[in-house]
């Protein structure tokens, strides 16, 4: 399941707290206002329409769907096919926090575990762990990687400004 906030300015200054969910990759979402479900968006072929409830502006439609649109989780599948587009075949959003890879064949197996597993750190944005099921080209082999991203501590060297 993934579950987006988004914050929109409505009439007269107030702002409206908007809750994108979707159960299962490839559904819709649901649009949930105030828990009051609105209506439900799909993409299917790249082209956002709605498919229940009140028509909603055109504004607001294209503030939702952007909002879906420009989430890192979307975007990380291809980021790992272009980082090795000679070791990956293809990789499948289960969740915001879960994908599955699907490796080429005649590929070291083993070896682009090591590598994998050393690197996919620092490719990530999100603040949480994300599970990574990687299996080899006819699903023989597989293994699973759980990985944070790197976090990087800044460090400061002399006096700091307080301001008070």
């Amino acid at each position: 399941m993934i579950e987006l906030e988004y914050f929109y300015d409505g009439e007269n200054g107030a702002v409206m707290v908007y809750q994108l969910i979707q159960f299962e990759a490839g559904e819709p979402w649901r649009i949930v206002l105030d828990g009051e479900l609105l209506g439900s968006l799909e993409n299917p072929q790249g082209s956002w329409r709605q498919l229940s409830g009140d028509d909603l502006s055109a504004e607001l439609f294209n503030s939702l769907t952007g909002h879906i649109d420009n989430q890192y989780f979307n975007s990380l599948p291809e980021e790992i096919c272009s980082r090795w587009p000679n070791l990956v075949e293809k990789v499948v959003l289960i969740s915001d926090a879960a994908y599955m890879v699907i490796c080429k064949e005649g590929i070291s197996f083993r070896s682009f575990e090591r590598i994998f597993s050393r690197f996919i750190p620092g490719l990530l944005k999100n603040e949480w762990a994300v599970k990574f099921q990687v299996f080899n080209h006819d699903f023989s082999d597989d293994f699973l990687l759980e990985s944070r991203p790197l976090v990087y501590k800044k460090e400061t060297f002399g006096w700091e400004e307080v301001n008070r």
